[in-house]
This record gives structure tokens, C-alpha cells and sequence, in this order.
């Protein structure tokens, strides 16, 4: 048998996977699965009043707003999940030297807000903040309540300034 009188589709002279000469486009009812022209998601017996399909826009579009709606409520979800009490009031007590340049800190904490909530404290060495402060996250404290707190703070790193028992700071949100 020769190649010209080869009835199989892989001898017509086209590729295997190339459509026929002869062969039109056509799509499928996305209910019943029966041919439609291509382009048209219903057959008649699924789309009697002839309703035309949703254009690429509005499809697009409500992708777009489910993907907004979606990030907000992440947002939300985010900050209700992170959103602490407060304001918080930190007054320090005591301020005792320590050896080498190590220090021992006791002070109040107050919640006075209105909700419980956890405070993001930090000591400064001398009233102003620097990157390298201690800083630490308080327990739960009540709204109205306050804590009495005690912290041992090592010596801090060489070269940098050192803990001043007058000026020592505690700052809480």
C-alpha cells in the first residue's frame, strides 16, 4: 500500500494534529454537552429566550471584584487579628544600675482604653528611641487595669550608648 491511498487522517497530507480541510469550529451547551455554534455556551433547549452569553468585560470585571472583595476582607480580618487595647500608660518606678552597665527596671503598666489588649513596650537608654531598643510585648491587661512590671536588661552592646538610671523610658502603644 502506498502513502497516497492511505485513508488515515496522518496521510492526508496535514499534520496529526491539524484540523481537517473540510472541519468547522464548533463549541458545546455547557448543560447537555451538545454541539453549538462556536462562540455559544447554551443550546436552545438551555436558553430558550436567547439570552446572549456574558461578554470577556463582564466576566473579567466580576473576576476583578471578587479578587478586591477578597484582598479587603483579608484586610479586615488582618487588622482585627493584630488590632490591640490602649492607649497604654507606662510610668517606670525604679531604675537600679546593675554590673556592667546592666540595669533592673520596674514599672506600671495601664490599659485605658476601653477593650483588653496586649502593649508593644520599649525601654529607651536615655529618652530616645534608637533602633537597638529593648523592646517586648506585654501580656493581656484588661481595659482599666493596670500591671506592675520588672525587666533585667543586659549591658548594652559596646560602643553604644549606655542605660542612664534619670533618663531611662518606657514607651508603650
Amino acid at each position: 500500500m502506498t502513502a497516497s491511498s492511505d485513508p488515515s487522517p496522518a496521510h492526508d497530507g496535514h499534520g496529526f494534529l491539524a484540523p481537517r480541510p473540510d472541519s468547522q469550529p464548533i463549541d458545546h451547551c455547557i448543560r447537555c454537552g451538545v454541539e453549538t455554534l462556536p462562540g455559544v455556551a447554551l443550546c436552545e433547549a438551555h436558553n430558550r429566550g436567547r439570552l446572549p452569553g456574558p461578554s470577556a468585560t463582564q466576566m473579567h470585571a466580576t473576576i476583578f471584584g471578587g479578587i478586591v472583595l477578597g484582598v479587603i476582607g483579608l484586610l479586615v480580618l488582618a487588622n482585627l487579628a493584630v488590632t490591640s487595647g490602649g492607649p497604654f500608660a507606662a510610668a517606670v518606678s525604679s531604675v537600679s544600675a546593675g554590673p556592667g552597665g546592666a540595669v533592673t527596671l520596674s514599672f506600671s503598666l495601664s490599659n485605658e482604653g476601653d477593650s483588653d489588649g496586649v502593649a508593644d513596650c520599649r525601654v529607651t537608654r536615655d529618652g530616645v528611641p534608637r533602633p537597638d531598643d529593648y523592646a517586648f510585648r506585654t501580656e493581656a491587661v484588661a481595659a482599666g487595669a493596670s500591671l506592675e512590671l520588672r525587666r533585667e536588661l543586659a549591658a548594652p552592646p559596646e560602643g553604644s550608648v549606655g542605660y542612664d538610671t534619670e533618663t531611662v523610658t518606657v514607651l508603650c502603644s
